[in-house]
């Protein structure tokens, strides 16, 4: 089972779901385990956690964050980001066509790329910044353990993809070198 990183008010969760049928979970939270039911009640949701009752109401923020009250009280929880697998796009081109692509895929030799899942704990480049091959893009927090992300060739920040705190998964474009 997949283990999900989520930040509630920036601080750190391990969650995991052991068990989903209908609007009912079984949730793993930091080795807790939680029984979660859920109800869509006009915009509203009624949550029962643990046979306890609550009134919830969910508005999505920029990004992959949502703002969350629960009892007049609000919670900003920061989710993983949809991650995108080439393998789900296939485009079939007409005989007539070369299987080439025409189109120049930059971002894919520019990109520095997650090399595992986890959690950006530090930037240390800039946009516009000159980088040489090797050096360190940023600082990734994989299993508590501190990951050097480096540059994959020489070349110019052109964007940085990530902000400090962001949970990225393996293979996400963190920064294009150009």
């Amino acid at each position: 089972m997949k283990v999900y990183e989520v930040l509630v008010d920036k601080k750190a969760h391990n969650v995991k779901i052991l068990k989903k049928e209908n609007n009912s979970f079984l949730v793993d939270v930091d080795g807790k385990t939680v029984e979660v039911k859920f109800a869509n009640s006009g915009g509203k949701f009624l949550l029962e956690v643990n046979n306890e009752k609550f009134s919830a109401e969910f508005m999505r923020l920029p990004g992959n964050v949502m703002q969350v009250r629960v009892g007049g009280k609000a919670f900003e929880v920061q989710y993983p980001p949809p991650t995108f697998k080439p393998e789900t796009l296939k485009i079939e081109l007409p005989p007539t066509f070369s299987k080439k692509p025409t189109v120049s895929l930059a971002v894919g030799k520019d990109a520095v790329l997650a090399p595992i899942a986890g959690r950006i704990v530090a930037l240390k480049v800039s946009v516009g910044q000159k980088v040489s091959r090797g050096e360190c893009i940023c600082i990734l927090e994989a299993m508590k353990m501190a990951n050097e992300v480096a540059a994959p060739k020489d070349g110019i920040v052109k964007e940085i993809l990530v902000s400090q705190g962001a949970v990225v998964n393996k293979g996400d474009i963190l920064a294009v070198i150009t």
